[in-house]
């Protein structure tokens, strides 16, 4: 029993951070998630304070595509711990690893959805650092139905595994993020991020969701960086004859190596993604653009300077009617400020 009220069941996950474990709550007579942090202090900040900015965090996001938190405290001796609301179902990393590759549709209609989180983050003044396929989880609703939940705002954590893993881990203080969805500014300096590096990291997650794997790769972290920080992917038309060339150029310009090349937030993003989704996306697009303060409610107003969007009704389920998509190269990007706010 912990603070009286929470009956532990069983772990459901560890990392080199923390514990995460099935409970009951007694008192709302349901079942929640604990997060125990028990890593100590390290020489890249403490722990203790970031687990407990991550609760904040997480407290200011009110979007259905973040797990809720219902509780926080404090262990005896001061490790802190959180409550949330207990998810059943699985990762996208599992769900890529199940089956190789997603349909277009189905990968973008789950990237808008965790777009919509990060419109209210970023608007919070909140930027995630570490987004990836183990932090969008596919849960399952109570109508049978399924929802993205973005998670693990703010702490990082590891996970044994393979040398492929271990690339997507994060592993010291210093080193904030995950290695294979890192941006180049991330990888330059962590500190120095705004949410164009969510951005970097969303064009990832699309990339490997349609491939099956990471756009960079490598044997080593520093092979891995090299690669990221010096090289060109190949794009996913040259890798899979379904994916629309339009769609490669929306992705490869989340991938601009540099920050003021990439869309200037994601409800720029999301507005662009839009005609390969399936039916009844735009309600992410407008959500995310509303929660930003951007103009416009249809994607015909979403268009920034010197890209052309596929106009209404042009597209539905990733298809396109004969639109196109051009994205310039050096299209100034000035990021809004509710896009630049501190990492969290």
């Amino acid at each position: 029993m912990l603070a009286g009220k929470y009956r532990v069941e069983q772990i459901v996950g560890a990392g080199a951070m923390g514990t995460i474990v099935a409970a009951w709550h007694l008192e709302l007579d349901q079942r929640v998630a604990m997060k125990f942090l028990h890593s100590p202090g390290t020489e890249g900040g403490d722990p203790a304070e970031r687990f407990r900015r991550e609760a904040r965090a997480l407290a200011r996001i009110k979007s259905e595509h973040v797990a809720r938190v219902l509780d926080v405290g404090s262990m005896q001796g001061g490790m802190p711990y959180m409550v949330m609301e207990f998810l059943e179902g699985n990762n996208l990393a599992e769900e890529i690893r199940a089956r190789g590759s997603l349909p277009v549709v189905e990968a973008v209609g789950y990237v808008l959805e965790a777009i919509e989180a990060m419109a209210e983050a970023h608007a919070a003044g909140i930027v995630h650092r570490d987004l990836k396929p183990a932090n969008l989880f596919l849960a399952r609703r109570p109508d049978g139905g399924r929802i993205i939940k973005v998670l693990d705002f703010g702490i990082s954590k590891s996970m044994l595994g393979g040398s492929r893993d271990e690339l997507a881990l994060t592993k010291t203080a210093a080193l904030l993020g995950s290695p294979l969805y890192m941006s180049p500014e991330q990888v330059r300096c962590a500190k120095d991020v705004d949410a164009r590096t969510d951005i970097w990291a969303l064009g990832v997650i699309v990339y490997e969701m349609l491939i099956g794997r990471t756009p960079y790769n490598g044997d080593s972290v520093p092979q891995l960086f090299a690669s990221l920080l010096h090289e060109t992917p190949p794009t996913m038309a040259q890798l899979r004859a379904d994916v629309p060339r339009e769609l490669d150029a929306v992705v490869m310009h989340c991938l601009a190596k540099d920050p003021e090349q990439r869309w200037r937030n994601v409800g720029d993003l999301a507005a662009a993604l839009l005609a390969f989704g399936p039916a009844g996306s735009h309600v992410h697009v407008e959500r995310a653009r509303r929660v930003l303060g951007l103009p416009g409610g249809r994607p015909s107003a979403f268009s920034q300077p010197g890209i052309s969007l596929p106009p209404p009704g042009a597209a539905t389920g990733g298809q396109l009617a004969g639109a196109r998509l051009s994205v310039p190269h050096g299209a100034p990007s000035p990021a809004a400020s509710a896009d630049t706010g501190p990492a969290v």
